[in-house]
């Protein structure tokens, strides 16, 4: 077993650990925004720390996704290497927009249809692929951008609200 196979099998077992996998999808999605825009920030502030943990936290965020959605993240995973677009802005934002318009319809439409299951997960395999591009300019490894990422979270406890973990040090925040 590979480290990235390793990893997503313990994003897994994390996320059903906390019912995130059953949880609503869209929340996810929120989540993978905000990820991004920490991963904007890091590029913006050229600092690579910030990069890398965002990438991390974006891919444990997808990984859920595709629980939630029934989708492959390892399938996902493999198809990204078949996307050809350079990692800009313009393209991340391009395929967030993409995957919520998805996952919204997927919501508000008929469950069953395949073709959003399908499309959803495109436009998860494309965000990976940005990724992946983003680490190589970066001269780092996304399976070391997870493990930094579910390192920093495999012993954290709080609680699920409104669809969402909402990690202890946070929960204080709230009221």
């Amino acid at each position: 077993m590979s480290i990235m196979e390793l990893l997503i099998k313990n994003i897994e077992l994390w996320s059903k650990d906390r019912s995130l996998n059953t949880a609503c999808p869209m929340k996810q999605y929120d989540k993978l925004i905000e990820e991004y825009g920490e991963l904007v920030k890091g590029l913006n502030k050229n600092n690579k720390q910030l990069i890398m943990d965002s990438i991390g936290d974006m891919f444990i965020v997808m990984t859920i996704m595709m629980q939630q959605t029934n989708g492959n993240i390892k399938l996902a995973e493999e198809i990204s290497k078949y996307y050809e677009g350079e990692s800009t802005t313009v393209n991340y934002i391009k395929h967030l927009s993409k995957l919520g318009d998805m996952l919204n319809k997927l919501l508000n439409e008929n469950a069953a249809n395949t073709y959003l299951f399908t499309n959803i997960q495109t436009e998860i395999s494309n965000l990976l692929s940005l990724l992946h591009k983003t680490v190589t300019e970066y001269k780092t490894s996304l399976s070391y951008c997870v493990k930094l990422a579910y390192d920093e979270i495999k012993n954290r406890k709080g609680k699920i609200i409104d669809g969402k973990f909402i990690k202890e040090d946070d929960l204080d925040n709230l009221n």
